[in-house]
């Protein structure tokens, strides 16, 4: 069995259910672990409904509701205290490991293999955030709750007493295939909200789980949480960086996690990696016509000047 765990609300509800069914296309005997907080009943009626008619060969899905639990914390430049989820998993879940997934991930095959590989002494395991590292290194600025700003790299070695040569050893917490009985065994979910009442996190989850467990992390290959970037930050990344990468950014290899910080619902299709298998999972959700605000509005600029996208077709020039 395979144990999924997502956070969302209703905003992201339309994604998350792109996500799941991502999942149920490549695998079976699927639990999935539903966090949630200000979730409309439509919206969980509509995403049951599609993992019941889909999931294939056995699997339960599990609600849970975290109102109020995470209210009182920074949340930096997110809006909702759904970051802080994946926090709680080590109580809310009891069975030996599960996959954390952001939801503006999408799953492109089976994940019995990667699922199941030895975690012998890590608390977890992920995929370094190069995007972050370039931005840190190109000298990017931090928010902190009381608005200060602090370059990347001082928040990195003097707040968070991290050598920034050990950056690569930094996970994006969109994915993280979690250990949970060591993470029980050595009290983690306890010290990491320990260390949330000491200090404020810039990027609040993601922070904190590696400063309390970057020296149990398993380093995986980009290919599990291939992170599509906004181009200001890929033009940022160092050349053998972006050749290593390259492959997937052009779609000639295809990773079994794609994670769209770069989304496919703000941005045009011929604009994002992946977006149109996004799309076409889309269309086959309970959500195909739902279209958020940028799709439906989207003011362009082209060699010509400015043109107005209305549901992503040219309306008139001006």
């Amino acid at each position: 069995m395979i144990n999924i765990a997502m956070g969302f609300d209703s905003n992201f509800a339309p994604y998350a259910a792109v996500t799941i069914k991502s999942v149920l296309q490549h695998n079976q005997n699927v639990n999935f672990y539903l966090m949630y907080d200000n979730l409309k009943k439509s919206d969980m009626a509509k995403i049951e409904a599609m993992i019941d008619s889909e999931k294939r060969g056995g699997g339960k899905t599990f609600w849970v509701n975290m109102s109020g639990k995470f209210n009182n914390l920074f949340t930096g430049s997110w809006s909702s205290s759904a970051v802080y989820f994946p926090l709680a998993l080590p109580s809310i879940c009891k069975d030996e490991r599960i996959l954390f997934l952001d939801a503006d991930t999408m799953v492109t095959g089976d994940l019995s293999e990667f699922y199941n590989q030895d975690l012998t002494g890590y608390y977890l395991a992920g995929v370094h955030d190069y995007g972050l590292l370039s931005d840190t290194n190109a000298g990017a600025e931090v928010v902190l709750d009381n608005k200060k700003k602090l370059p990347a790299k001082r928040y990195f070695e003097d707040f968070l007493n991290w050598d920034i040569q050990e950056m690569e050893k930094y996970i994006n917490s969109g994915m993280m295939l979690m250990n949970l009985n060591l993470m029980r065994e050595e009290n983690i979910e306890e010290k990491i909200y320990a260390s949330l009442k000491e200090k404020i996190f810039a990027f609040p989850d993601q922070d904190c789980i590696n400063y309390i467990c970057h020296d149990k992390i398993k380093i995986l290959d980009p290919r599990y949480n291939f992170m599509v970037l906004l181009d200001p930050v890929w033009n940022k990344l160092a050349p053998k960086v972006q050749e290593s990468l390259i492959k997937y950014k052009q779609e000639k290899e295809i990773p079994l996690i794609v994670h769209f910080l770069k989304k496919p619902w703000r941005k045009p299709a011929e604009e994002v990696s992946f977006s149109k298998t996004y799309n076409q999972l889309r269309k086959l959700t309970p959500y195909k016509n739902h279209r958020s605000r940028q799709e439906t509005f989207q003011f362009r600029w082209s060699k010509k000047g400015k043109y107005l996208r209305i549901l992503n077709k040219t309306i008139f020039d001006f």
